[in-house]
């Protein structure tokens, strides 16, 4: 897969916060050795670079079509594995470890959910559990948006705008009643403003 050089640099130089950040250590493809790496996840992108601060990243894993995978050992301890098992350049394996077990856990949870295929399968089960509820009524939100946009029905894509603007009417509805209590001088909360259970 190719990638345009200067998106990728400026993504991986972005002032918002990555997704997840720290330590790890990557093995070496030519070497048993593993090198110290400072590590930012910034969507389904892993970018390392050699120290914390420096300017360009060393590289950068695409996390589309991995699988992450703990691999310790007695000799090796709080290690996982970056795989993928088929492909167009066949099996590709990046072996990683972390300073404890705690941090482990942590990337390995944030490496398995980052890609655009999890996130997929995410909302299609909170759509289900939206629909389950009866907020949507018959017609299921793929079908609606299917209609709205040729890019949907060719991609497969939920339609933001649509999703967009029926969860906010609600909050609109919400955020109008709250304002005309206050207007009244009604500077005490009636309950709240919105219902969380």
């Amino acid at each position: 897969m190719k990638l345009h050089e200067t998106s990728v640099l400026g993504y991986s130089r972005m002032v918002a916060h990555p997704d997840r950040q720290g330590r790890l250590y990557k093995k070496s493809e030519r070497s048993s050795s593993y090198q110290r790496r400072w590590c930012e996840l910034r969507g389904n992108l892993l970018f390392y670079w050699e120290r914390q601060g420096d300017r360009e990243p060393l590289g950068l894993i695409l996390l589309e079509g991995c699988t992450v995978e703990l691999q310790e050992s007695a000799t090796e301890p709080f290690t996982f594995e970056i795989s993928y098992s088929h492909g167009s350049l066949g099996h590709r394996a990046y072996k990683m470890a972390a300073e404890d077990q705690a941090s482990m856990e942590g990337w390995v949870r944030a490496l398995s959910t980052a890609s655009f295929n999890y996130l997929r399968a995410l909302l299609t089960d909170l759509e289900g559990q939206y629909r389950a509820s009866g907020a949507l009524g018959a017609t299921p939100l793929e079908e609606r948006a299917v209609e709205k946009s040729p890019l949907v029905a060719e991609v497969g894509l939920p339609d933001f705008e649509g999703l967009h603007c029926q969860f906010g009417e609600e909050i609109m509805k919400l955020r109008a009643r709250w304002r005309e209590g206050r207007a009244g001088g009604d500077q005490t909360a009636q309950g709240d403003l919105i219902d969380l259970e």
